[in-house]
């Protein structure tokens, strides 16, 4: 009677003839060397075979895991604990403190107003002098012209008028510009006009001309500071 046995590696069963117990086999699928049972230890071993097969059997009675399966679990993992990092607790986030998004809006906010405290004198000066400029200018037009009609020798005194009143126009219109642009600084609004305005103060468009010219070098070195620059809508 051949003897049947499972190889003791990749438990392949293994037959050999009658009559070679005691004696050494080669598995014919992993090709192990093994001894191979007697009889009497063949069957001892082919009755534990079977009892451990049917005490491996699937019980019959299905279960709902085995029908739906494990159901996740709806609570998050617990993260692993690093035996080298640190093993206090996080720090909580404190529910009563400022959001991140208030606190950039705030640090936005002290930067304007810093700017505008940085601009704001020179640029107001300006204002001042500028609307002081324009008035003078047409004052002076005003004088001008009454005082050539009246005079009893003026044989042109229309054409005379007339070229007075280009020049003062033209002055009180470069004094306007420079009024606009001194009013863009102060607001912060448009860069390139705020530059304009003081640029323009520096001509002699006015009699006050000596006192814009200072105050339009101090506007123009506040322009010239890249916390003031980035404050500028446009």
């Amino acid at each position: 009677m051949p003897i049947d046995f499972d190889c003791a590696v990749c438990k392949h069963r293994i037959r050999v003839p009658d009559g070679a117990e005691g004696k050494r086999t080669k598995c014919p699928k992993c090709h192990a060397i093994q001894p191979v049972p007697s009889g009497q230890e063949d069957e001892f071993r082919l009755k534990d075979s079977e009892f451990e097969d049917k005490s491996q059997a699937k019980p019959s009675s299905t279960s709902l895991d085995d029908v739906f399966g494990t159901l996740p679990s709806k609570a998050p993992p617990k993260p692993e604990r690093n035996p080298y990092g640190d093993n206090d607790q996080e720090e909580a986030p404190n529910p009563y403190a400022a959001p991140a998004t208030y606190s950039s809006q705030v640090g936005a906010n002290a930067a304007r107003a810093e700017a505008l405290e940085k601009i704001q004198t020179p640029a107001l000066i300006c204002v001042i002098l500028t609307g002081l400029g324009i008035a003078t200018n047409l004052v002076f037009l005003i004088i001008m012209t009454i005082w050539t009609l009246s005079a009893p020798d003026a044989a042109n005194a229309a054409v005379t008028v007339g070229i007075q009143t280009v020049i003062i126009a033209f002055a009180t219109a470069m004094q306007g510009l420079a009024l606009y642009g001194a009013f863009q600084a102060r607001d912060l609004k448009n860069f390139g006009l705020a530059w304009a305005g003081f640029i323009i103060a520096l001509l002699p468009c006015s009699f006050l001309c000596i006192l814009t010219i200072p105050i339009s070098v101090w506007g123009m070195m506040v322009l010239s500071d890249g916390s003031v620059q980035r404050q500028f809508t446009s």
